[in-house]
């Protein structure tokens, strides 16, 4: 337990050097403990490697300036189907996304004065280690790391790396007013879920208004796994789909 102490206190340390704040270090520091006892290993070295290493993975390898004083900020949600679309959208007006908070939005900026346009991917990891190879992939290219939530990750690179001079910025447009964007795919497999819910439910009741017969019960058993099965189902089907890529159309 000494040894997962001063790693996880060298790795909060390089990551306030690399200019992470305080309340994002500490959420970082305790997801990573977290998943460590989930995953049954004591070797945090193992598991995420060097800690300064780890941090200039999780930080793009770079230090975070401040904002200056007149930058702009946001912070914006998306569902899976639609969060690449917006990503790139806005990217192209000049929001940089610096992060994702513990609710999963994007936590952008824009510095008027310098503004530039943005490109970005997503891709999928189940582990740390995962998510520090697909990194390591993606770095020759130009691509960084601007946050992850649950198995998504997100990578940017200013857009002057694929499109030259045309990635150019000459106006901004005014910031968003929206800070939430679902699409009709996902809708649509929100109120499949929900249905699997309200069936179950129904079921579930009933078999308890006649539960002393017990003829019923095999009824009451089978209401009881309909929900989780039913939303396991749905699950699988969303992890397919962003396997597959699916966006909304």
């Amino acid at each position: 337990m000494s040894e997962q102490s001063d790693y996880f206190r060298a790795l909060a340390e390089r990551l306030r050097a690399a200019g992470m704040r305080r309340d994002e270090v500490a959420s970082t520091v305790a997801e990573l403990t977290g998943y460590l006892a989930e995953s049954g290993s004591t070797d945090p070295y193992e598991e995420f490697g060097a800690p300064e290493d780890f941090a200039a993975r999780l930080t793009g390898g770079r230090a975070t300036e401040e904002p200056a004083a007149e930058a702009e900020t946001w912070k914006w949600t998306a569902d899976i189907y639609t969060d690449r679309k917006h990503l790139n959208h806005y990217g192209d007006q000049g929001w940089e996304v610096e992060g994702l908070d513990r609710l999963g939005r994007f936590v952008c900026r824009r510095e008027p004065a310098a503004a530039m346009r943005w490109e970005y991917r997503r891709e999928s990891a189940n582990s740390a280690a995962e998510r520090a190879s697909v990194a390591a992939g993606l770095a020759p290219d130009g691509w960084e790391p601007c946050g992850h939530w649950m198995f998504f990750m997100y990578f940017k690179r200013p857009k002057a790396a694929s499109a030259g001079p045309a990635a150019g910025l000459d106006e901004l447009v005014a910031p968003p007013a929206k800070q939430l964007f679902l699409s009709t795919t996902y809708r649509g497999r929100l109120k499949q879920m929900l249905a699997a819910g309200l069936v179950s439910g129904s079921v579930t009741a009933a078999a308890l208004h006649y539960g002393g017969d017990s003829v019923m019960y095999p009824v009451l058993i089978g209401a009881a796994l309909a929900l989780p099965a039913g939303l396991a189902l749905g699950w699988q089907r969303v992890k397919r789909e962003v396997a597959q890529g699916v966006e909304d159309a």
